[in-house]
């Protein structure tokens, strides 16, 4: 009876776990004017494809900003300005299609303005 009781337990929580939704990963990468080092402290913004944005943030140490959240099937425009706005000196920018797959896009900075 006790390896029963164990048994179903054990079934319990794998199905527990199993059934959390795993967010797919949107990880934007910025490099720096040239493409080969990447940029911390780049100004993030993401839009879907009415133009409203839809999520914020800023590249940490190693150049990446974390994007993912439970987005919609789209083609989202990712904007980087370095420094950030209203001191920024460059910009770029990316078009990614996103349909519920983990996605990892880049942005090169472009030259001074």
């Amino acid at each position: 009876v006790l390896l029963i009781a164990v048994a179903s337990a054990l079934a319990i929580n794998g199905n527990l776990f199993s059934s959390q939704e795993d967010v797919p990963v949107f990880l934007l990468t910025v490099y720096q004017t040239g493409g080969s080092t990447t940029q911390s402290g780049v100004e993030v913004e993401m839009y879907n494809s009415s133009g409203t944005r839809v999520k914020t943030g800023t590249t940490g140490t190693n150049g990446t900003c974390d994007l993912s959240g439970n987005w919609s099937t789209d083609t989202y425009t990712i904007k980087a300005w370095y420094p950030a706005r209203p001191l920024d000196g460059q910009y770029g920018q990316t078009n990614q299609y996103y349909s519920g797959s983990s996605v990892y896009p880049n942005i090169t900075l472009g030259a001074n303005y």
